[in-house]
């Protein structure tokens, strides 16, 4: 770090080299860092009892794919995206997701318990690496513990959805370690350096937030904040290369799979369109960029003081005449700037990792490509590993100033303590806040109530909360004034989206089930043809309720109905192959269609991609009642009780009568019964 210049740069000093004695009295750094882990584990805990939020549903619970392990090898080849697999562009994180369903199901407290799990293995996994680079056990041990209780994270640890973050941080770690090790000539040679290009490529194939951690890498590698280990220019050179390596393979995939660098194709799946839910596509990339500038000096203050997060957020753009925008853009400039001539002159060698590191991992969610998200706190999970590094070493010089000034420093314990008494403050804030964001993700129902309140000008929270009400309005009895009330809350929430965002396909979906709730069967045909028009992906439901609602359209024969179900029912079975709802309409027409074979085929289907779904077995059920067949009907009653169990207390009651009617007006044997070929159950 070079000799002392004087007094005036004792601050500086201590910035630049803090942390290199340790306390005087003897520590355990396992004991300290276990007992930290554990903290930031308890902090986490109340999360386990969230339910799904988000896009739980698409991508894990409806995800058909993830019952089909022996179809994995699918994701590498572009049949994946044809199929419209989701998150297909995501290997890694489909695969983990097939082994952690084979393993919890679609119970939400063991996969709540995961993420949080998976958060507390990333914080290990900095504090691991901040070793390997020389940083001291105090250092380390802060910078972990801020990681792990900045408020920012909890939208990333709270839905499990958004674990991929988690995911790629992990992963991303390791292969830091993994070239680390091979830099200083630690065990492992040859083999860590192709283990850390196979972590970079499995970190980045879980998301792309990962794809700069080279970067990061290579800074703290030339740059020696801390002693450490010696590493030659040649081994830095090969280390790097190996992590670049992982970052090809992983683009090369994304490739291959989409035919571009991006997985976010512009281009609409049903006419070609330019996708809509882009913003760039819209206003252009400058006004989303001028923007970008103000949304990251935003993220700045939410890690350093945590206010403004939110569940959701409005795209929008900017100029850069803007006051705001020239504001921020000349902070980060000069930030950046701080930091490049920090690391050139070389005698502030932290100050430069921390900014520039910072900046190379801002890169993926810069909006320099277009994302359907223009900002979310999320994506701050990795970004934010520098800053509390730099934030930790900001806190603990004014720790180690407070405590020169108290009385009775000279002992060691009191020292230690005043030193790591702003840093104990601001972890404490930042984890009360942690816990009071996170329950934001408790369930859907106070996700969207929040977000309506926190973005107003959001169509999506507009449109999925009026969603929340319907599912209040399906529990009161119909034609009762509450009903009516609960309706009309809906259509107003309906039309403030569709204002919003008229080029946006939920507004559509949720006047399409207000008509359907209300039995308006021609208007709801035509807002989810509307809505499929719109939207470029994730087109399974509407198809499903368009083949449904297309047997009610009425002023048309029945035989003309029938072809019109058949045609939308046909277009999602080849689109969405792994789309279990699909699969249980397609039953369910089956069914009303007089050909029991089919139904149970199709249910059979729709069970396997699918068998925590309620309506399946209840179609099934109400299928094997049909056709009289009491067997079957009391099979499926008792193996799924659990499952019913969940159905309207009135819909339970009425199968079970149903069943016992059945049993004594057509009682059937083992032998006769539907169920003993194994159609429904396989």
């Amino acid at each position: 770090m070079g000799e002392s210049a004087g007094p005036a740069r004792a601050d500086e000093r201590a910035w630049e080299t803090l942390g290199a004695r340790e306390p005087d009295f003897a520590t355990d750094p396992r004991a300290v860092i276990g007992g930290l882990l554990g903290l930031i584990a308890v902090v986490l805990l109340p999360l386990v009892q969230f339910r799904f939020v988000y896009d739980d549903w698409w991508t894990f619970v409806s995800n058909g794919f993830l019952r089909r392990p022996s179809e994995l090898a699918l994701l590498l080849s572009p049949e994946a995206v044809a199929r419209n697999i989701p998150d297909a562009f995501r290997p890694t994180l489909v695969v983990f997701d097939v082994l952690t369903y084979q393993i919890f199901g679609t119970s939400s407290h063991a996969h709540h318990l995961l993420s949080v799990g998976l958060h507390v293995l990333v914080c290990w996994l900095l504090a691991r690496w901040l070793e390997r680079l020389g940083a001291p056990l105090l250092l380390r041990a802060a910078s972990m513990t801020m990681f792990g209780l900045l408020a920012i994270h909890a939208e990333a640890i709270a839905v499990v959805s958004f674990r991929e973050d988690l995911l790629a941080a992990a992963l991303g770690l390791l292969a830091l370690l993994q070239a680390t090790r091979f830099c200083h000539r630690a065990a492992g040679g040859w083999r860590a350096l192709l283990l850390a290009a196979l972590l970079m490529a499995l970190a980045c194939g879980a998301k792309m937030s990962a794809a700069t951690l080279p970067l990061l890498w290579l800074l703290a590698s030339a740059l020696r904040p801390w002693p450490a280990p010696s590493c030659s220019w040649r081994r830095r050179a090969l280390g790097f290369t190996a992590l670049c390596v992982g970052l090809g393979l992983a683009l090369a995939h994304t490739a291959v799979l989409h035919g571009g660098l991006s997985p976010y194709a512009g281009q609409s799946a049903v006419d070609g369109a330019l996708n809509l839910r882009l913003y760039a596509n819209r206003v252009g990339l400058g006004p989303v960029l001028a923007q970008s500038t103000q949304i990251h000096l935003g993220y700045l203050q939410q890690v350093a003081l945590p206010w403004g997060l939110s569940p959701e957020y409005t795209d929008r753009g900017a100029a850069w005449s803007d006051p705001a925008t020239v504001l921020a853009s000349a902070s980060l400039l000069a930030l950046a700037g701080w930091g490049l001539w920090s690391g050139l002159r070389r005698r502030h060698p932290l100050t430069a990792l921390v900014i520039l590191g910072g900046f190379a991992l801002a890169l993926p969610t810069s909006n320099l490509a277009a994302m359907p998200n223009m900002r979310a706190d999320r994506f701050v999970y990795l970004t934010s590993a520098p800053l509390c590094i730099g934030l930790s070493s900001l806190l603990l010089v004014a720790g180690a100033r407070l405590a020169g000034t108290r009385p009775g420093h000279h002992r060691p314990e009191q020292a230690l303590a005043w030193r790591l008494a702003p840093l104990v403050v601001f972890c404490i804030v930042q984890g009360a806040v942690l816990q009071a964001t996170a329950q934001n993700y408790r369930s859907s129902t106070h996700l969207w109530t929040t977000a309506v309140e926190r973005a107003p000008d959001s169509s999506r929270a507009h449109a999925l909360f009026a969603e929340t009400l319907l599912s209040v309005a399906r529990n009161t009895p119909r034609g009762e004034q509450s009903h009516e009330l609960i309706l009309n809350r809906v259509a107003a929430h309906c039309e403030i989206a569709t204002r919003l965002d008229r080029h946006y396909e939920l507004p559509e979906i949720c006047f399409a089930r207000l008509a359907v709730t209300r039995r308006s069967w021609n208007e709801a045909h035509r807002r989810f043809t509307r809505a499929l028009e719109l939207s470029p992906d994730r087109n399974a439901r509407i198809l499903a309720a368009l083949a449904q609602i297309s047997l009610d359209l009425p002023g048309l024969d029945a035989e003309l109905r029938r072809q019109r179900s058949l045609a939308w029912l046909a277009q999602g079975l080849r689109d969405y192959p792994y789309a279990p709802e699909l699969r249980a309409v397609a039953g369910r027409i089956a069914h009303l269609d007089g050909d029991p074979e089919t139904a149970l085929l199709h249910y059979r289907d729709a069970r396997s991609l699918a068998p925590e779904r309620l309506q399946t077995t209840i179609w099934g059920l109400e299928l094997a009642l049909d056709l009289g067949d009491a067997h079957a009907a009391r099979k499926i009653w008792v193996r799924d009780r659990k499952l019913l169990g969940r159905a309207p207390v009135p819909q339970r009651a009425s199968l079970l009568l149903r069943i016992r009617e059945v049993e004594r007006l057509f009682p059937s044997r083992p032998q006769a019964s539907i169920l003993s070929d194994g159609v429904f159950y396989r």
